[in-house]
């Protein structure tokens, strides 16, 4: 055993033993012994990531906010977001009370900006933008959405006020790990939706754009311990990813990418481990008028993390009942997860009936 992991482990004891604080006894230590015990101390902390898929609020779940208050599309897995470390969604609703429906579009979907506030109370951390909803309302509405979600302090990925904006992406240290996040999309209903130099929208990863992708994961992860892509792509109603999904996440993990999070079919899709990072083909909807009993399945993928790699990965299963996501009971855990299982069976992902991932690095 290691110098420092000794120290931590004896120290650990015998604070348990006379019932005193560790800090206590580091403070009393001398200076080199105390900075090994610290610095052991810091490395046995976990992080703890939280991932869904699609957030929508306009519709039917207009009405149940209208009538259960703000809080009620969050109220049975909150807990989740609030104890963990980050939290990370899909907003797939423009919010705003301005602007006009993108022309030619078939649906388009926005929400009162007071659901922010309960989204950030719930816990949710970080939206990915880069979607084919966030400009239904046009510019006018995209720049609303920008604004309301700084105000309310929720990091935004995919977009922005203008290419560079939207390419930026965010940073967040974590218990002194970097964690960088990116977000693209694959579904772009309009030209004009991209943003330049002049322009606000979105950033595409359509084959036309991979080696600006790329580019940007390269250069990130120089700043990174941990780079997590937000992407949005798939085919709508399909449990299985298709081959250029595979290999564009593949490709992806092969240029820097630790972890990535898709969404867009409103169905799970299967879970892959590749070189030891989870891709998560698709999160499937999260907070959304589900009508089929597939669409209501969907899940918190919980990615652990332990001195700055991945250590495990934590399911936790939920249906959608009434546009809300409700963890399923320990009755119907084990049946839930069968399903998780089976669809990522083509990637030979073992998932215990805890719902653990354990990574082998």
């Amino acid at each position: 055993m290691k110098k420092g992991a000794y120290l931590f482990f004896v120290l650990t004891m015998f604070s348990r033993m006379l019932n005193i604080n560790t800090m206590e006894i580091i403070k009393a230590m001398p200076k080199e012994e105390a900075a090994i015990v610290k610095e052991q101390e810091t490395n046995n902390e976990t992080i703890t990531i939280s991932m869904v898929g699609d957030i929508f609020m306009d519709g039917s779940i207009r009405g149940l906010i209208d009538r259960n208050g703000t809080d009620y599309p969050w109220e049975m897995v909150k807990e989740y977001f609030q104890k963990d470390d980050l939290s990370i969604g899909n907003l797939e609703t423009s919010i705003t009370t301005r602007g006009e429906k993108w022309e030619d579009k078939l649906y388009n979907f926005r929400s009162d900006p007071k659901n922010l506030r309960a989204m950030k109370d719930a816990g949710l951390d970080v939206v990915n933008l880069a979607n084919n909803h966030t400009l239904d309302y046009g510019y006018e509405g995209f720049i609303d959405i920008l604004d309301y979600l700084d105000r309310y302090g929720i990091k935004r990925i995919g977009g922005g006020r203008n290419k560079e904006e939207a390419l930026k992406g965010a940073i967040v240290e974590i218990k002194g790990v970097k964690i960088g996040l990116l977000g693209f999309s694959r579904v772009v209903p309009h030209v004009d939706w991209y943003a330049t130099s002049k322009r606000p929208g979105i950033v595409g990863a359509y084959d036309v754009h991979i080696n600006q992708v790329i580019d940007r994961v390269v250069e990130m992860k120089k700043d990174v311990d941990i780079l997590i892509l937000s992407i949005h792509w798939g085919e709508e109603g399909s449990s299985i990813p298709r081959q250029k999904e595979i290999d564009l996440a593949r490709k992806l993990i092969d240029n820097g990418v630790d972890i990535i999070m898709g969404h867009h079919p409103h169905v799970l899709q299967g879970i892959e481990i590749y070189k030891g990072r989870p891709i998560f083909y698709s999160l499937g909807n999260f907070i959304f008028s589900s009508k089929s009993d597939i669409t209501r399945e969907t899940m918190i993928a919980q990615v652990v993390l332990k001195d700055k790699i991945i250590d495990k990965i934590h399911i936790i299963p939920c249906t959608i009942e009434n546009g809300r996501p409700i963890p399923v009971s320990k009755e119907n855990l084990v049946e839930k997860l069968g399903y998780i299982k089976n669809i990522s069976e083509a990637f030979n992902t073992r998932i215990d009936n805890s719902g653990i991932i354990e990574i082998v690095n």
